[in-house]
């Protein structure tokens, strides 16, 4: 076992020459391996360990001896405080090569990905791209002083912000033009401000406002378009949501995300379609534009409202939403039961769907498509698919948090076995 080395030695000269999935350099010393905070792959650093385990250390860098050639100047002015950006030091084209090199060495690691096919990793506009903020605030407890902005790095302070270069234009404009109203509002419980712009204009939504199901009515309602093409034929789909809830950040990559998803199932006519963690519908609609059904599910039931007043406003009628716990198992529910389809679209949360897809081989779709923003849960959850018949067989990144650790990943699996295995019932429990 290499000795551990004391926390505040100092090492004269280190070479970063990887990338982890949090945005720490990676390096050897002695046969161990260094994780080093803020230095990037090609850097020479000398550095100070900061923290030493069995199995690695942690350090952080004093001084660069030599710059990396993918090293540049971070362009936000908060940069080295705030906690909303890791990457900013690193060009864009760097970051989108490591983020598509750690997820592809995760996937070949753990599953079968011999005939996978790595797409051309989708990507946009660096700055100026987020549609929805959540700012803090709050009257610090240090100073006394309202504050209304980001986590500052590795602490619960906030960063007063007036401008955010991530943030689109027009969120950057409300933000200022609402942030002497707001800091007057502060006080020493903190609350947080959510920021959204939709197609018809900027909502703002304070944490103990809580819309839900008493948003009923449309009238107000914030909404975004989407483009989207059938038979050659351009069209636009409305999408209402609720202001208070999930709409993905990145409108450019969002739609390039859905065309893509499209594209991968593979869609005619004839199919059926269920849509998983559907929200309002983001990919249900545009797949009910090709096929001859698709049902969409959604845990909560303000969502399911508003999905298929969606689906009502868009004149989709091949087209349900219903309500269900997708954490559960689903195998006696109506749209689960008896039923097969020929596709199947997931984009759970960061927690993934794991027991959801013990299950899913029943239903012999011959296509799977996975969206999701955390790869380690994704190729977690590929392991049971492949239990049940699926192979990987496309696989790609969409750069849709630029200059962060975070990623959106999407990937196709195709069955290859005739019919589902059996899979065991749970037992019932009885008192």
């Amino acid at each position: 076992m290499t000795p551990k080395i004391q926390p505040n030695t100092l090492i004269d000269s280190l070479d970063i020459t990887g990338l982890t999935h949090d945005g720490r350099g990676v390096a050897r010393h002695n046969g161990k391996t260094i994780f080093v905070h803020q230095a990037v792959p090609g850097d020479r650093v000398k550095a100070k360990i900061t923290q030493s385990l069995d199995k690695f250390d942690e350090a952080e860098y004093l001084q660069i001896l030599t710059p990396s050639n993918e090293r540049v100047e971070p362009f936000c002015e908060y940069y080295a405080n705030c906690g909303g950006c890791q990457l900013q030091h690193l060009s864009l084209d760097a970051q989108r090569l490591l983020k598509g090199q750690n997820f592809m060495m995760g996937l070949t690691k753990a599953v079968d990905a011999k005939q996978c096919e790595i797409a051309e990793p989708l990507v946009g506009n660096g700055e100026g791209y987020r549609r929805r903020a959540r700012l803090g605030l709050v009257i610090s407890k240090k100073d006394k002083i309202a504050r209304l902005g980001f986590r500052q790095k590795a602490s619960n302070e906030l960063i007063d912000i007036t401008n955010c270069p991530v943030l689109s234009p027009a969120l950057n404009q409300s933000i200022q033009e609402n942030r002497a109203e707001l800091l007057d509002t502060a006080s020493r419980a903190y609350k947080e401000i959510t920021f959204v712009e939709a197609d018809n204009g900027i909502f703002i939504n304070r944490s103990t406002e809580k819309t839900g199901d008493k948003e009923s009515s449309s009238i107000d309602r914030p909404y975004y378009q989407l483009d989207t093409q059938v038979n050659l034929t351009p069209t636009r789909l409305t999408f209402e949501f609720p202001k208070d809830g999930f709409i993905q950040v990145n409108a450019e990559m969002n739609k390039a995300m859905v065309k893509q998803a499209i594209a991968w199932l593979k869609l005619d006519s004839s199919h059926k379609v269920l849509d998983l963690f559907c929200g309002v519908g983001n990919f249900t609609l545009p797949i009910a534009q090709h096929v001859a059904q698709a049902v969409g599910i959604e845990g909560e039931q303000s969502l399911v409202n508003v999905a298929n007043h969606n689906a009502h406003l868009n004149l989709l009628e091949n087209v349900k939403f219903h309500k269900a716990n997708l954490f559960n198992d689903m195998r006696p529910l109506p749209w689960f039961h008896n039923n097969q389809y020929d596709r199947i679209l997931l984009d759970p949360g960061r927690q993934g769907a794991f027991d959801l897809c013990k299950t899913l081989g029943l239903l012999n779709a011959q296509i799977i498509v996975y969206v999701s923003c955390n790869a380690a849960t994704l190729t977690r959850d590929i392991k049971e698919l492949e239990k049940q018949g699926y192979r990987l067989t496309k696989a790609g990144l969409i750069d849709m948090f630029p200059h962060t650790t975070h990623t959106e990943v999407m990937v196709q699996l195709t069955k290859t076995q005739k019919s589902a295995p059996k899979i065991k019932k749970r037992p019932i429990f009885r008192l």
